[in-house]
């Protein structure tokens, strides 16, 4: 009795002492993995993949998030990982957080958001229940949209919930509320989703992003033709199968459809285009290079002739549409000085004409003040959908790195789509290694062009 008795206690200290040894090398990982965060290594969060679910890695996990020094695509990525983790100790001190941390800032709303956190899915439907007054006229729209965003990770959402969330497409509503509901929509299995979306196929700002939430629920691409969707409805009754893809999914559906098309030499003559690529937006702002290097082969003179051809073409649109152009080189100027963005009336369109007339290439590349000054000061009250971004070289006043994060920050912020014009590129260089400007429309969900 005496002998089993000492070989239980010794296998217990074997034991004992293994998980001892595997805890602290799980903590020293999780170290490395703070630190390299830290320093923007997005490569080193892979590491969380292997490491066990536990209290101890979604501490480290909330360290992240909660640093200020991280940039947003560090917490995002993050957020990607999270969600694949199993249920288990991790995933419980992370509800556990956000029950004891209701007044959460920005950059862990929107990590909780993007995690599927079952425990957190009654958290975020109070957030929109509590909601008085229309939707509107709230004072956090930020706030309400990525609350909409969490609720999209459950396909089972009651009908009440699809019905709350579908009131936020109405056109009254701040652009980034609309846009998260859109997509929220596109994981909820119900058919309240997909009649919601269809009046909303033909939106400038918000259409492509309620194609793709409809193409992930059905799989099926009748584009903006409402009447055959509704068809299909009807044809399909309660046997519809649902689907469950990813926005993925649908840009590989696009290619496969030969939906987006390379830009020819009459795109670019066509003036309700700028340099070939298609003007669609309710709200917009045009982030122009006006640096020294834009004088080489007339650059900047072609870039006046593409902006005027636009702005004569938006005579046409509604005067509800709104916009703004800002310059970066030398200095940093606005078309618009006082607020920065206006709406397309006659008196707006000649301040915004004798503007571009008035462009002279000259100075550095400062993408990074450009970016900065519209996150702070022009896009918080701006209400816009897309940014038309052109350059021709890299920044001359930060990283490159650091020009992509303020760019995920304003799209992930804002739901503003960045489309990206790069002047002067070869189109082979981009094979292998994406350029920056093609970085950026990848991760804000916009178009990236090389005008021939």
């Amino acid at each position: 009795m005496t002998m089993r008795w000492c070989l239980s206690s010794c296998m217990a200290l074997v034991l004992a002492n293994l998980c001892l040894r595997a805890a602290d090398e799980t903590e020293e990982q999780l170290k490395t993995i703070v630190k390299a965060a830290r320093i923007g290594n997005q490569e080193a969060l892979t590491l969380l993949k292997d490491l066990p679910a536990a209290k101890l890695t979604g501490d480290a996990v909330l360290n992240i998030v909660g640093d200020k020094k991280v940039g947003t695509g560090i917490k995002l990525r993050l957020a990607e990982i999270v969600a694949a983790w199993p249920a288990g100790e991790g995933r419980k001190a992370l509800a556990y957080w956000l029950v004891k941390h209701p007044s959460c800032d920005d950059d862990e709303l929107m990590f909780f958001a993007g995690i599927g956190l079952l425990e957190a899915r009654t958290f975020f439907w109070n957030m929109l229940t509590q909601i008085k007054g229309p939707l509107a006229a709230v004072r956090d729209p930020e706030h309400v949209a990525l609350a909409a965003k969490a609720l999209g990770a459950f396909p089972d959402n009651p009908e009440v919930v699809v019905t709350r969330i579908a009131t936020m497409l109405d056109p009254a509503c701040a652009h980034v509320m609309r846009a998260c509901a859109a997509e929220a929509l596109g994981g909820m299995q119900n058919f309240k989703a997909v009649e919601a979306l269809l009046p909303h196929l033909g939106d400038d700002a918000i259409g492509d992003i309620a194609l793709c939430a409809i193409y992930r629920l059905t799989a099926q691409g009748f584009a903006t033709d409402v009447d055959k969707w509704k068809a299909w409805l009807v044809e399909q009754g309660a046997n519809v199968a649902w689907k469950k893809l990813t926005r993925t999914d649908y840009a590989d559906y696009l290619k496969t459809q030969k939906l987006l098309k390379p830009l020819d030499d009459p795109a670019m003559n066509n003036m309700g285009s700028f340099y070939g690529m298609e003007f669609k937006a309710k709200g917009a702002l045009f982030i122009l290079d006006v640096s020294g290097s834009m004088t080489q082969d007339d650059r900047i003179g072609r870039l006046k002739a593409q902006m005027s051809n636009l702005l004569t073409a938006m005579q046409n649109k509604s005067d509800k549409l709104r916009y703004g152009i800002l310059t970066f080189g030398e200095n940093i100027d606005s078309c618009f000085p006082a607020r920065g963005i206006e709406t397309n009336t006659e008196k707006n369109h000649k301040q915004a004409m004798r503007f571009v007339e008035r462009i002279q290439a000259d100075g550095g590349t400062p993408m990074c003040e450009a970016l900065t000054h519209a996150l702070t000061k022009m896009l918080p009250d701006g209400n816009l959908d897309a940014i038309y971004f052109l350059s021709d070289g890299q920044p001359s006043d930060g990283t490159p790195q650091y020009v992509l994060e303020l760019a995920t920050r304003i799209h992930t912020k804002f739901q503003i789509r960045i489309h990206t014009i790069s002047i002067g590129e070869e189109p082979a260089q981009n094979l292998d290694q994406p350029s920056l400007l093609n970085q950026i429309a990848n991760a804000c969900g916009g178009t990236f062009t090389i005008p021939p």
